[in-house]
């Protein structure tokens, strides 16, 4: 799937989305092309092309066995991808979502209760302010962290150490 690096990919609507963004690597499906930009993943699915930005996934990664991608976006939603050919996709895709991370800090709750703390990056936007999210630990209820004085004075001190 080197072709997608020297010209542009022959379906329009893929080209219209890739645009002039650099495709740094690229695999396939049964469905068409998987391309992993610098800022963003680009595969087929129902209803024709999606993207999900690199700093939009939570976490995930690659299951040799079922040669599938997988991944959690930020918003809870859920995505995958079984790769006819991987090219270095499942490489890339651990090197993109990890590039993406500025800041993860983990605050302490009552008892053995965690919140997490996160800054990721656009990295679309390099000049883009930080993406800031706080995320309920295990068996934590949002509620709890919302009101906790913890992770607002921690929340507080990261966004101003980041600025």
């Amino acid at each position: 799937m080197a072709l997608f690096r020297r010209s542009r990919p022959d379906d329009p609507d893929l080209a219209a989305l890739v645009g002039r963004r650099r495709v740094l690597a690229s695999g396939s499906s049964a469905e068409g092309p998987v391309l992993g930009l610098a800022d963003a993943l680009v595969h087929p699915g129902a209803g024709g092309w999606h993207e999900v930005a690199w700093h939009e996934i939570e976490h995930g990664g690659w299951d040799h066995a079922s040669r599938t991608l997988r991944w959690t976006r930020t918003d809870g939603g859920t995505g995958s991808v079984v790769l006819t050919d991987t090219g270095h996709l499942p490489d890339l895709f651990n090197e993109r979502v990890t590039a993406s991370v500025a800041c993860v800090r983990t605050v302490d709750l009552d008892g053995t209760e965690q919140a997490v703390i996160t800054a990721r990056r656009d990295l679309g936007n390099p000049d883009g302010e930080l993406i800031w999210r706080v995320a309920p630990g295990k068996g934590v209820q949002s509620r709890q962290v919302d009101t906790d004085p913890r992770v607002a004075l921690e929340l507080a001190r990261l966004r101003a150490e980041y600025a």
